[in-house]
């Protein structure tokens, strides 16, 4: 019986404690390199999945993460990611993870066999109609995303799968699949190696594409984040003196005035707004700063 390349062993593996630490190093590296590749080749539905949350995003839609085991902390660490990153709004984010978050120190794997409870976290979630979901499985068949996937769909919430084999559930019953056909790990059955390595490349992709977009990142920066500790606070004042030409005192001020908050200092400086009509402006506007730049 043909394995599937998530649990299949690369040939290269065979023979590898003859071989120096530099060697094993460097061959673990090609094979991340080359597991990277599958994203390249899946552009197509990466852009279709990507404007498919951009969607979502702009008409208020709520987004979900759901996954088990590796895959899950690959959708949980971009869903965590994104409202400091780009300023996503918290409380439209949702994570469905295999055994709730008392399960992350241990990742006891006999949760990801419960598709029934990854029906019952989705039915938990609030996730509905006008609202998206991103499954993540390497196997692409794990039963407890099947269960919030195949549950999210009969809610009408839309769904992105990613997965690593093809011709499997996940891919099969989502509105937008990316088949991520990376090859068989050095370690077999490991995807926490090149498998992961390809769904967190294509999850950071989809959700900076969509945050330009939405007109959180501007000339490169990140211009929908709140300065809310010094690194940031040094960050947000180079971003103003980019954005602005404004010197770093008056960078300082506006940040105060604003709350932290780049975009409104942005059109205080550069417009002479006060806070509440640079709020106004962006209202007006759909938070885009760069229409209004």
């Amino acid at each position: 019986m043909k394995l599937p390349a998530t649990e299949d062993r690369d040939p290269q593996s065979v023979g590898l404690s003859k071989k120096s630490d530099e060697d094993v190093l460097s061959l673990l590296l090609d094979r991340q390199i080359t597991a990277l590749n599958a994203a390249a080749r899946a552009i197509p539905q990466i852009s279709q999945a990507a404007a498919a949350l951009l969607r979502a995003a702009r008409d208020g839609g709520k987004i979900g993460y759901a996954g088990a085991g590796s895959a899950g902390l690959t959708a949980l660490a971009d869903c965590l990611e994104l409202p400091g990153t780009f300023g996503f709004p918290p409380e439209r984010m949702r994570i469905l993870y295999a055994g709730g978050a008392e399960n992350l120190l241990h990742l006891a794997g006999i949760h990801e066999d419960d598709e029934d409870g990854g029906t019952r976290d989705f039915d938990k979630s609030g996730l509905g109609k006008g609202d998206i979901l991103i499954a993540v499985s390497a196997s692409g068949s794990t039963p407890y995303t099947l269960g919030a996937l195949r549950a999210a769909t009969a809610a009408k919430t839309e769904t992105i799968a990613i997965a690593n084999n093809p011709d499997t559930p996940l891919l099969s019953e989502s509105d937008h699949p990316i088949l991520l056909q990376t090859p068989p790990e050095i370690v077999a059955g490991s995807t926490r190696l090149g498998a992961a390595s390809a769904q967190k490349a294509v999850l950071n992709m989809i959700s900076t594409l969509v945050a330009l977009r939405l007109g959180h990142a501007v000339r490169g920066h990140m211009v929908n984040m709140v300065a809310d500790n010094k690194k940031l606070r040094q960050r947000a004042q180079r971003i103003l003196q980019d954005l602005t030409g404004c010197d770093p005192d008056s960078a300082v001020r506006a940040l105060e005035e604003a709350g932290g908050r780049v975009k409104i200092a942005v059109l205080m400086l550069r417009e002479g707004l006060d806070v509440n009509a640079a709020e106004n402006a962006l209202i007006l506007h759909n938070g885009d700063l760069r229409a209004l730049l």
